[in-house]
């Protein structure tokens, strides 16, 4: 069918236009359009993305795509009708004046103007068919589409640095070195490319210039620009739109914003991890707290695990300023840097990001670093401590050997976390024999670090003493019991019965093998003993090992390190803790979903909800789908006890009493990802000076965006259905009257009071289907005495069933939103 173009007169609309563009539609339609008559689907947003930001009083043009979903044509006298939020000085409604048979799809365009004050808007709209029915988009057909935009203060404003133009200003590197402005496309060093009107995951070109980078392609490879220093002014934003490229569907990567200021060490202002999924993310970033400061930027993005189809675009970056005015960057540009000492970071060998330890704890850091410039590293260079949080450490620490260039070394530090609770970060880098301090990234001019968190529970003491050159493990003297040593105690089965421990590796039954210096995702090998665990080589398979019983005490922890094994690209498998005790049936205690990506994941869970009881532990792993290449291994898992030596098992019997054919408890859902205990040891506290307010969240979550009004945690989840991500996210209004939820765009579908810690919520609830996805939420809401009213939304994002041929299992709903309730348990005031 013939594409045509159709404007709806001035005298209809007065000044208002709308112009409707029909194209035939092809592809699958939605679960709706089989039954329903009137039903439509977003498609795009062709115009103003959401998040825009303009001046107060601006007009500008919006247009969606929609496709006709439904049996039934929309003839002329349907209409666009608005149905919510904010009317940006539009109509009430207005009639089609085209036919739009089903199957076609068509851009629909309103004039509107954005609102004279500052702030974010949101406009909802839906369709009205001609005796007046309204309809929408979603599985019910009723869902809203929209128009969001962020109005910025007053007076003129405008972008006052364009990365993208500038891209050749700045110097590209990336693990294999520096590389050329405009690059080679395929370029397996890395490459970037400037790109006119880019193609987003969702399928429309953005109208503005954008980069597409590419990492180095390695595992975790990366690409990285360091911009020329710029002057960064109170209020400047940076700005971009942050997507994989359209039709890289293997596209898996980590967006970071870096900036040094003079020779100081380069810190991380914002990350965000990207995923193909048809979805992109607009980053919008106060710069104010770098105010009159001449700044380096450093645009960054690493691939996670496999860098294969990493195709990742920066959408429009620039930095905006409220008052305009182009600005010329600061003309200070480092000369180039010595290739003679430069590190590279291999692994944290002990204590990964983000361990829990009670203050005041003693633990040893090891960081395994190559030297990959070209002097040798000679017992005259020190380690040194840069920035942040020092935790007791020394200032410097000599080298214990010599390292030539291309060999790897092991450097550890004794440390102590410190007295107060919260998340610590300690910067360290390298001096040579003439006190010049370098260190990791492609000037050699990046800390590495240690990150810890502390909390008021029980001490957890670290794994192993690693010291350089070579791996000499000291066992913690508080394991009070070790899985690995103990793993052929247990009663090992799997759906083909019992199995042998060892086992052979390959056997389609399923295996279990004892490992030495396990290899992790990341490469590194930990010098922990550990258990590989294959689940029966057939769809949702598994394996369990089935333990003695073990008496528990308070305070004692389960810890372990969970991932595929290096190499096994194809491992996706759960991870599951369950327990018996007596003759009562098992439960789980803790499950995590885990794909090969590159990284691990650190277990640490508190069993005192176990304590004064002999239990026998299972631990058990299921095949994600399908089981080849399900390598799945446990690093070191251990009950970690105060003061303990390791204690033995409860009860003489050498093994388990449970003879199950099959898991304890066999899912026809994947489990979700977050413990089912309602204990918050361990986790990570996130506060909001601005507006006085605190909660925790859990281990394994990703911070995407913090603001002092608008903030999003990416929480962990069970994979392989139809869910596609958990988050949390934060909204601020002040004035707001009432204080409602400000997160969500349409009605809710229930509301209520709700109470935790003596402050009383409105929590509303619904759903909200957009563009082949579905999004269930629920919103608690509350007013700060200061007049702010604070709204902490969780959003469960899945996919519509309609968009597959084969659609994947449906997500367990209860159990995903089950720690929802737990966050709200940890939420408070701070005075």
């Amino acid at each position: 069918m013939r594409t045509r173009s159709i404007i709806i007169s001035a005298a209809v609309l007065t000044a208002l236009l709308f112009s409707f563009l029909p194209v035939a539609g092809t592809g699958p339609q939605t679960a709706a359009a089989a039954t329903v008559c009137d039903a439509a689907q977003f498609i795009a947003d062709v115009t103003v993305p959401d998040g825009s930001i303009m001046a107060p009083g601006t007009a500008f043009k919006k247009t969606w795509r929609l496709k006709n979903v439904g049996t039934c044509t929309w003839s002329k006298d349907y209409s666009l009708v608005y149905a919510s939020g904010e009317k940006f000085s539009g109509p009430t409604s207005a009639l089609l004046g085209v036919s739009v048979a089903p199957g076609q799809t068509v851009d629909i365009s309103v004039d509107l103007t954005s609102p004279s004050s500052a702030g974010k808007f949101r406009s909802n709209w839906q369709l009205a068919n001609a005796s007046g029915k309204t309809f929408g988009i979603g599985y019910n057909a009723k869902g809203v589409f929209w128009v969001e935009v962020v109005v910025s203060g007053g007076g003129s404003a405008g972008v006052v640095y364009n990365f993208a133009d500038k891209a050749c200003d700045a110097a590209w590197s990336s693990g294999a070195g520096t590389l050329p402005c405009p690059g080679t496309d395929g370029d397996a060093k890395g490459f970037v490319l400037k790109q006119a009107n880019p193609k987003l995951e969702n399928g429309v070109a953005d109208a503005n210039l954008g980069l597409l980078v590419s990492p180095q392609a390695v595992n975790n490879g990366y690409i990285q620009a360091v911009y020329p220093a710029f002057r960064v002014q109170s209020g400047d934003r940076f700005q971009a739109i942050v997507s994989c490229e359209h039709n890289a569907t293997s596209c898996y990567v980590a967006y970071r914003l870096d900036y040094q200021i003079g020779s100081g060490a380069v810190q991380t202002f914002w990350t965000f991890r990207e995923r193909y999924e048809g979805q992109f993310y607009r980053a919008n970033l106060d710069l104010s707290r770098l105010a009159g400061q001449d700044v380096k930027f450093i645009l960054y993005l690493s691939a996670y695990g496999s860098p294969t189809g990493d195709r990742a675009l920066w959408g429009n970056p620039v930095i905006y300023r409220s008052g305009g005015g182009n600005v010329t960057p600061v003309p200070t540009t480092p000369g180039p840097i010595s290739g003679c000492d430069k590190a590279q970071f291999i692994a944290d060998v002990t204590v990964p990001d983000k361990s829990v330890f009670a203050p005041g704890a003693a633990f040893k850091k090891t960081w395994r670093l190559k030297n990959i410039g070209t002097c040798t590293w000679t017992t005259g260079y020190s380690l040194v401590f840069s920035s942040g949080e020092k935790m007791g450490g020394p200032s410097s620490a000599a080298f214990p050997t010599n390292v030539a260039p291309g060999q790897t070394v092991d450097l550890s530090v004794n440390l102590t976390a410190p007295a107060a609770s919260g998340t610590f970060r300690g910067n360290w880098m390298l001096k040579n024999a003439s006190d010049q301090l370098f260190g990791i990234g492609a000037k050699a001019s990046n800390p590495f670090w240690v990150e810890i968190v502390v909390t008021g529970g029980p001490t957890v003491t670290p794994g192993p003493t690693v010291t350089p050159g070579g791996p000499t493990v000291t066992p913690s003297s508080d394991t009070a019991y070790d899985f690995a040593a103990h793993a052929c105690e247990a009663k090992w089965v799997s759906g083909a019965g019992v199995l042998p421990c060892p086992g052979a590796d390959g056997d389609a039954k399923g295996f279990v093998l004892k490992l030495t210096n396990p290899q992790l995702e990341t490469g590194a090998a930990d010098p922990r003993p550990g258990l590989l665990t294959n689940p029966q080589n057939t769809t949702n398979g598994y394996i369990q090992g089935i333990f003695p019983a073990f008496r528990v005490q308070k305070g004692d922890r389960f810890q372990s390190i969970v991932n595929c094994q290096y190499g096994a690209a194809s491992c996706y498998v759960i991870f599951r803790l369950d327990y018996q005790i007596g003759a009562n049936p098992p439960k789980t205690f803790w499950t995590f979903g885990e794909k090969y990506d590159g990284q691990y994941y650190q277990a640490n869970l508190d069993l005192s909800s176990l304590a004064g009881q002999d239990v026998q532990f299972i631990l058990t792993v299921m095949a994600g789908t399908y089981a080849a290449g399900d390598r799945a291994v446990w690093v070191a898992p251990r009950i970690q006890r105060v003061g303990a030596s390791e204690s033995v098992s409860s009860a003489t019997t050498a093994a388990a009493t449970a003879t199950p054919s099959a898991p304890t408890t066999a899912p026809t859902t994947a489990a979700p990802a977050t413990p089912s205990a309602t204990d918050t040891t361990g986790w990570t506290v996130f506060q909001n000076q601005k507006y006085g307010f605190t909660f925790k969240y859990p281990p394994g979550s990703t911070v995407a965006l913090q603001e002092d009004d608008d903030a999003r945690i990416d929480l962990p989840f069970a994979q392989g259905t139809l869910l596609t991500s958990k988050y949390i996210d934060i909204k601020v209004v002040e004035g707001a009257n009432p204080c409602k939820n400000s997160v969500a765009g349409s009605p809710p579908a229930s509301s209520g009071d709700a109470a935790f810690n003596g402050i009383t919520f409105l929590k509303e609830t619904g759903t909200e289907p957009a563009a082949g996805n579905v999004y269930d939420w629920e919103v608690y809401s509350a007013a700060r005495p200061t007049n702010a009213c604070v709204s902490i939304g969780f959003v469960l994002r899945s996919s519509s069933p309609g968009a597959y041929s084969t659609p994947p299992p449906a997500f367990d709903r209860a159990a995903e939103s089950a720690v929802f309730a737990v966050i709200m348990s940890t939420f408070a005031w701070i005075p």
